[in-house]
Protein backbone atom coordinates (compact mmCIF):
# COMPACT_ATOMS: atom_id res chain seq x y z
CA UNK A 1 0.00 0.00 0.00
CA UNK A 2 2.85 2.53 1.05
CA UNK A 3 5.08 2.06 -2.26
CA UNK A 4 1.91 2.29 -4.28
CA UNK A 5 0.86 5.56 -2.55
CA UNK A 6 4.48 6.95 -2.76
CA UNK A 7 4.37 5.88 -6.68
CA UNK A 8 1.10 7.77 -7.03
CA UNK A 9 0.20 10.34 -4.45
CA UNK A 10 -1.55 12.49 -6.79
CA UNK A 11 -3.90 9.61 -8.26
CA UNK A 12 -4.09 8.64 -4.56
CA UNK A 13 -5.15 11.52 -3.45
CA UNK A 14 -7.16 12.52 -6.42
CA UNK A 15 -9.46 9.08 -6.23
CA UNK A 16 -10.42 9.71 -2.61
CA UNK A 17 -11.12 13.28 -2.44
CA UNK A 18 -13.96 13.06 -5.64
CA UNK A 19 -15.11 9.72 -4.15
CA UNK A 20 -15.46 11.87 -0.62
CA UNK A 21 -16.93 14.62 -2.76
CA UNK A 22 -19.53 12.64 -4.88
CA UNK A 23 -20.74 11.09 -1.63
CA UNK A 24 -21.53 14.38 0.22
CA UNK A 25 -23.17 15.73 -2.84
CA UNK A 26 -25.10 12.45 -3.17
CA UNK A 27 -26.11 12.12 0.22
CA UNK A 28 -26.90 16.23 0.51
CA UNK A 29 -29.28 15.71 -2.73
CA UNK A 30 -30.87 12.78 -0.89
CA UNK A 31 -32.08 15.52 1.85
CA UNK A 32 -33.52 17.91 -0.61
CA UNK A 33 -37.01 18.24 -1.54
CA UNK A 34 -37.58 18.20 -5.06
CA UNK A 35 -38.02 21.25 -6.57
CA UNK A 36 -35.91 22.79 -3.97
CA UNK A 37 -32.77 24.62 -3.72
CA UNK A 38 -30.28 23.53 -0.95
CA UNK A 39 -30.16 26.56 0.89
CA UNK A 40 -34.25 25.68 1.62
CA UNK A 41 -32.96 22.70 3.56
CA UNK A 42 -30.75 23.13 6.63
CA UNK A 43 -30.13 19.73 6.97
CA UNK A 44 -28.38 19.28 3.07
CA UNK A 45 -26.86 22.84 3.67
CA UNK A 46 -24.88 21.51 6.84
CA UNK A 47 -23.52 18.41 5.11
CA UNK A 48 -22.55 20.40 1.55
CA UNK A 49 -20.69 23.01 3.66
CA UNK A 50 -17.89 19.84 5.49
CA UNK A 51 -17.02 19.31 1.47
CA UNK A 52 -14.45 22.12 1.52
CA UNK A 53 -12.35 20.51 3.76
CA UNK A 54 -11.58 16.88 2.96
CA UNK A 55 -8.94 17.74 0.00
CA UNK A 56 -6.57 19.71 2.01
CA UNK A 57 -6.95 16.89 4.86
CA UNK A 58 -6.07 14.20 2.75
CA UNK A 59 -3.07 16.31 0.97
CA UNK A 60 -1.64 16.49 4.47
CA UNK A 61 -2.61 13.23 5.81
CA UNK A 62 -0.61 11.38 3.02
CA UNK A 63 2.08 13.66 3.16
CA UNK A 64 2.62 13.05 6.88
CA UNK A 65 2.80 9.30 5.95
CA UNK A 66 5.00 9.14 3.35
CA UNK A 67 7.08 12.05 4.51
CA UNK A 68 6.67 12.89 7.96
CA UNK A 69 6.75 16.67 9.54
CA UNK A 70 9.60 17.02 6.21
CA UNK A 71 7.29 16.72 3.85
CA UNK A 72 4.79 19.22 5.51
CA UNK A 73 7.37 21.31 5.79
CA UNK A 74 7.82 20.57 1.61
CA UNK A 75 3.76 21.61 1.43
CA UNK A 76 3.69 24.79 3.01
CA UNK A 77 7.10 25.76 2.54
CA UNK A 78 6.22 28.05 -0.22
CA UNK A 79 3.76 29.95 1.33
CA UNK A 80 7.19 31.56 3.23
CA UNK A 81 8.49 32.81 -0.34
CA UNK A 82 6.59 36.51 -0.42
CA UNK A 83 10.34 38.60 -1.88
CA UNK A 84 9.24 38.73 -5.77
CA UNK A 85 9.01 41.36 -7.84
CA UNK A 86 6.55 43.82 -7.74
CA UNK A 87 5.04 42.89 -10.46
CA UNK A 88 3.29 39.70 -9.52
CA UNK A 89 2.07 41.12 -6.47
CA UNK A 90 0.25 43.72 -9.11
CA UNK A 91 -1.31 40.49 -11.84
CA UNK A 92 -2.36 38.91 -8.36
CA UNK A 93 -3.90 41.26 -7.20
CA UNK A 94 -5.73 42.20 -10.67
CA UNK A 95 -5.65 39.19 -12.96
CA UNK A 96 -9.64 38.61 -12.61
CA UNK A 97 -10.76 41.93 -12.87
CA UNK A 98 -8.25 42.33 -15.83
CA UNK A 99 -9.26 39.68 -17.99
CA UNK A 100 -12.75 40.23 -17.44
CA UNK A 101 -12.48 43.98 -18.41
CA UNK A 102 -10.22 43.55 -21.37
CA UNK A 103 -12.64 41.12 -22.58
CA UNK A 104 -15.87 42.56 -22.53
CA UNK A 105 -14.10 45.83 -23.43
CA UNK A 106 -13.65 43.77 -26.73
CA UNK A 107 -16.86 42.15 -26.91
CA UNK A 108 -18.71 45.81 -26.39
CA UNK A 109 -16.38 47.86 -28.84
CA UNK A 110 -17.13 44.43 -31.38
CA UNK A 111 -20.67 44.69 -30.99
CA UNK A 112 -21.03 41.33 -29.43
CA UNK A 113 -22.45 41.78 -26.42
CA UNK A 114 -23.34 45.58 -23.96
CA UNK A 115 -20.86 46.58 -21.66
CA UNK A 116 -22.00 45.29 -18.37
CA UNK A 117 -20.59 47.81 -16.14
CA UNK A 118 -17.57 47.50 -13.75
CA UNK A 119 -19.48 46.46 -10.38
CA UNK A 120 -22.21 44.92 -9.43
CA UNK A 121 -24.66 47.64 -6.78
CA UNK A 122 -22.95 46.69 -4.06
CA UNK A 123 -24.61 48.86 -1.25
CA UNK A 124 -28.07 47.97 -2.93
CA UNK A 125 -30.73 45.98 -1.17
CA UNK A 126 -33.09 45.57 -4.59
CA UNK A 127 -35.54 47.32 -2.66
CA UNK A 128 -36.14 44.76 -0.48
CA UNK A 129 -35.16 43.10 2.77
CA UNK A 130 -31.86 40.95 1.26
CA UNK A 131 -28.52 42.42 2.70
CA UNK A 132 -26.35 44.28 0.50
CA UNK A 133 -24.08 42.85 -1.51
CA UNK A 134 -20.87 44.29 0.39
CA UNK A 135 -22.31 42.68 3.27
CA UNK A 136 -22.86 39.30 2.07
CA UNK A 137 -19.16 39.55 0.46
CA UNK A 138 -17.89 40.87 4.22
CA UNK A 139 -19.80 38.09 6.13
CA UNK A 140 -18.03 35.22 3.29
CA UNK A 141 -14.37 36.41 3.59
CA UNK A 142 -13.69 33.92 6.39
CA UNK A 143 -15.27 30.91 3.59
CA UNK A 144 -13.75 32.54 0.64
CA UNK A 145 -10.02 32.39 2.34
CA UNK A 146 -10.41 28.69 3.97
CA UNK A 147 -11.13 27.91 0.52
CA UNK A 148 -7.80 29.73 -1.17
CA UNK A 149 -6.13 27.64 1.32
CA UNK A 150 -7.43 24.82 0.76
CA UNK A 151 -7.38 25.00 -2.93
CA UNK A 152 -3.69 26.70 -3.71
CA UNK A 153 -2.12 23.64 -1.35
CA UNK A 154 -4.00 20.93 -2.59
CA UNK A 155 -4.47 21.21 -6.09
CA UNK A 156 -1.12 23.18 -7.10
CA UNK A 157 1.11 21.89 -4.20
CA UNK A 158 0.40 18.59 -3.81
CA UNK A 159 -0.43 18.03 -7.13
CA UNK A 160 0.96 20.40 -9.76
CA UNK A 161 4.72 20.37 -8.19
CA UNK A 162 4.52 16.31 -7.52
CA UNK A 163 3.25 15.59 -11.44
CA UNK A 164 6.11 18.08 -12.55
CA UNK A 165 8.28 15.37 -11.23
CA UNK A 166 7.56 13.23 -13.82
CA UNK A 167 5.64 15.51 -16.64
CA UNK A 168 6.17 18.87 -18.33
CA UNK A 169 4.72 21.72 -16.73
CA UNK A 170 1.47 22.05 -19.18
CA UNK A 171 0.80 18.29 -18.79
CA UNK A 172 1.00 18.65 -15.02
CA UNK A 173 -1.17 21.51 -14.77
CA UNK A 174 -3.13 20.29 -17.28
CA UNK A 175 -3.96 17.19 -15.49
CA UNK A 176 -4.54 19.25 -12.27
CA UNK A 177 -7.04 21.69 -13.39
CA UNK A 178 -9.07 18.28 -14.83
CA UNK A 179 -9.14 17.05 -11.06
CA UNK A 180 -9.51 20.33 -9.78
CA UNK A 181 -12.67 20.48 -12.39
CA UNK A 182 -14.15 17.23 -11.33
CA UNK A 183 -14.14 18.09 -7.72
CA UNK A 184 -16.20 20.83 -8.69
CA UNK A 185 -18.98 18.84 -11.23
CA UNK A 186 -20.76 16.86 -8.53
CA UNK A 187 -22.20 20.01 -7.55
CA UNK A 188 -24.50 20.78 -10.85
CA UNK A 189 -26.46 18.01 -9.51
CA UNK A 190 -27.30 20.39 -6.64
CA UNK A 191 -26.98 23.13 -8.50
CA UNK A 192 -24.38 24.92 -6.35
CA UNK A 193 -20.91 25.63 -6.42
CA UNK A 194 -20.97 26.02 -10.06
CA UNK A 195 -22.22 28.64 -11.83
CA UNK A 196 -25.68 28.01 -13.48
CA UNK A 197 -25.80 27.99 -16.94
CA UNK A 198 -22.18 27.31 -18.25
CA UNK A 199 -21.63 24.05 -19.79
CA UNK A 200 -19.89 21.60 -18.03
CA UNK A 201 -17.02 20.98 -20.57
CA UNK A 202 -16.79 25.04 -20.41
CA UNK A 203 -16.48 25.04 -16.86
CA UNK A 204 -13.86 22.05 -17.12
CA UNK A 205 -12.04 24.32 -19.87
CA UNK A 206 -11.71 27.23 -17.24
CA UNK A 207 -10.47 24.90 -14.51
CA UNK A 208 -7.24 24.07 -16.62
CA UNK A 209 -6.99 27.67 -17.90
CA UNK A 210 -6.36 28.62 -14.17
CA UNK A 211 -4.56 25.94 -13.72
CA UNK A 212 -1.97 26.86 -16.05
CA UNK A 213 -2.13 30.32 -15.15
CA UNK A 214 -1.35 29.32 -11.61
CA UNK A 215 1.28 27.15 -13.00
CA UNK A 216 3.05 29.71 -14.72
CA UNK A 217 3.00 32.17 -11.73
CA UNK A 218 4.23 29.53 -9.24
CA UNK A 219 6.81 28.19 -11.87
CA UNK A 220 8.28 31.97 -12.27
CA UNK A 221 7.64 32.90 -8.33
CA UNK A 222 8.21 29.92 -6.57
CA UNK A 223 5.81 31.83 -4.35
CA UNK A 224 2.77 30.35 -2.78
CA UNK A 225 1.74 33.42 -1.02
CA UNK A 226 1.37 34.70 -4.82
CA UNK A 227 -0.70 31.78 -5.63
CA UNK A 228 -2.63 32.42 -2.66
CA UNK A 229 -3.92 35.79 -3.56
CA UNK A 230 -4.11 34.90 -6.73
CA UNK A 231 -7.09 32.53 -5.50
CA UNK A 232 -8.58 34.97 -3.03
CA UNK A 233 -8.92 37.80 -6.04
CA UNK A 234 -10.67 34.63 -8.33
CA UNK A 235 -12.96 34.36 -5.37
CA UNK A 236 -13.96 37.52 -4.30
CA UNK A 237 -14.05 39.20 -8.21
CA UNK A 238 -17.31 37.48 -9.02
CA UNK A 239 -18.99 39.31 -5.86
CA UNK A 240 -18.14 42.60 -7.38
CA UNK A 241 -18.15 41.90 -10.85
CA UNK A 242 -20.81 41.28 -13.03
CA UNK A 243 -19.95 38.64 -14.09
CA UNK A 244 -21.92 35.63 -13.58
CA UNK A 245 -25.38 34.00 -15.27
CA UNK A 246 -27.24 35.64 -11.91
CA UNK A 247 -26.32 38.99 -12.68
CA UNK A 248 -27.77 38.66 -16.61
CA UNK A 249 -31.24 36.87 -15.34
CA UNK A 250 -29.14 33.14 -16.50
CA UNK A 251 -27.39 34.26 -19.85
CA UNK A 252 -23.76 33.15 -19.23
CA UNK A 253 -22.07 34.68 -22.20
CA UNK A 254 -20.56 37.41 -19.77
CA UNK A 255 -18.88 35.18 -17.70
CA UNK A 256 -17.61 32.53 -20.88
CA UNK A 257 -16.03 35.88 -22.60
CA UNK A 258 -14.13 36.06 -19.41
CA UNK A 259 -13.11 32.13 -19.71
CA UNK A 260 -12.07 32.82 -23.80
CA UNK A 261 -9.73 35.62 -22.90
CA UNK A 262 -8.20 33.47 -19.70
CA UNK A 263 -7.77 30.55 -21.90
CA UNK A 264 -6.54 32.85 -24.43
CA UNK A 265 -3.65 33.92 -22.39
CA UNK A 266 -3.09 30.71 -20.70
CA UNK A 267 -2.16 29.76 -24.26
CA UNK A 268 0.01 32.64 -24.80
CA UNK A 269 1.96 31.67 -21.89
CA UNK A 270 3.06 28.35 -22.83
CA UNK A 271 3.72 29.26 -26.05
CA UNK A 272 6.09 32.27 -24.77
CA UNK A 273 7.66 30.04 -21.90
CA UNK A 274 7.24 26.57 -23.49
CA UNK A 275 5.33 23.61 -22.41
CA UNK A 276 8.09 22.11 -20.42
CA UNK A 277 8.77 24.23 -17.86
CA UNK A 278 5.93 27.04 -18.31
CA UNK A 279 8.86 29.37 -16.80
CA UNK A 280 12.40 30.96 -17.27
CA UNK A 281 13.87 28.61 -15.53
CA UNK A 282 13.84 24.14 -14.34
CA UNK A 283 10.33 23.61 -13.37
CA UNK A 284 9.65 23.39 -9.82
CA UNK A 285 9.31 20.19 -8.44
CA UNK A 286 7.75 18.73 -5.45
CA UNK A 287 11.18 19.21 -3.53
CA UNK A 288 11.89 22.74 -4.59
CA UNK A 289 15.50 23.65 -3.40
CA UNK A 290 14.39 27.38 -3.23
CA UNK A 291 12.49 26.32 -0.38
CA UNK A 292 14.78 25.27 2.42
CA UNK A 293 14.38 21.73 3.78
CA UNK A 294 13.08 21.13 7.07
CA UNK A 295 15.90 20.74 9.73
CA UNK A 296 14.86 20.62 13.52
CA UNK A 297 18.76 19.89 14.34
CA UNK A 298 19.42 23.69 13.25
CA UNK A 299 16.59 24.69 15.23
CA UNK A 300 17.63 23.15 18.16
CA UNK A 301 20.92 23.66 18.29
CA UNK A 302 19.41 28.13 17.56
CA UNK A 303 17.22 27.43 20.47
CA UNK A 304 20.32 25.41 22.61
CA UNK A 305 22.60 28.56 21.83
CA UNK A 306 19.64 31.45 22.78
CA UNK A 307 19.62 29.40 26.07
CA UNK A 308 23.11 29.52 27.11
CA UNK A 309 23.02 33.56 26.52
Amino acid sequence: MRSFISRYPVLTLAVIVLSIQLGIVLYAASLMEPGKRLHDSPAAHAIFRFRIFWPLTFAILITWYLEGKKGLFKLFGAYRIWRVSGKWWLFAGSWKFLFCYVGWAIADMAGILPWPGAAQPMFDTDGGAHRMHIVNLLFGMPFIMLVALVEETTWMKYCATRLQDKYSALVSCTITGVIWGLWYLPMLLLGEGVPDGIPWYFFLLSMIGLAVLLGWVYNMTHSGLILLVMQLVSNIAFYVMPALPVAHDGDARWVMVFVWVEVAVAAFVVIRYGPKNMGLGPRPTWTDPKIPEWNPTRRKNADDQLSAA
